[in-house]
């Protein structure tokens, strides 16, 4: 009985955890690199990333700074939306709504050549 109520829950917690994403792509959209965040809030530098663009897909509450830390003065992106003109943008936070984020803890690489 009591494997059976585990299973269960497990499988009820799976359903309900939510995935955010947001995707940077260079000036000409030629390179691309996927952030995600599960159930939680996600602080990331890209001081060293050449930003033309910002989406959000299914991004959650979607915050951009111009600080590396994502401290300071914002702008908000739609979840589902973008931004262009984004080389202004040096961090960014997104993720679940009311939580803090995580601190990038100057981890700031240029993240195309990541894979």
């Amino acid at each position: 009985m009591h494997k059976v109520l585990l299973l269960l829950s497990l499988c009820t917690s799976a359903v309900f955890a939510a995935t955010y994403q947001v995707r940077v792509y260079n000036n000409d959209r030629s390179k691309s690199f996927t952030f995600k965040a599960y159930n939680s809030r996600g602080c990331f530098c890209i001081k060293n990333t050449q930003t033309g663009f910002i989406r959000g897909i299914d991004g959650g509450d979607i915050k951009l700074f111009s600080t590396t830390d994502c401290t300071g003065n914002y702008s908000t992106l739609g979840s589902n939306s973008e931004r262009s003109n984004a080389q202004w943008v040096n961090s960014f936070s997104f993720g679940q709504s009311g939580v803090p984020s995580d601190d990038p803890q100057g981890h700031c690489p240029n993240w195309y050549t990541i894979l």
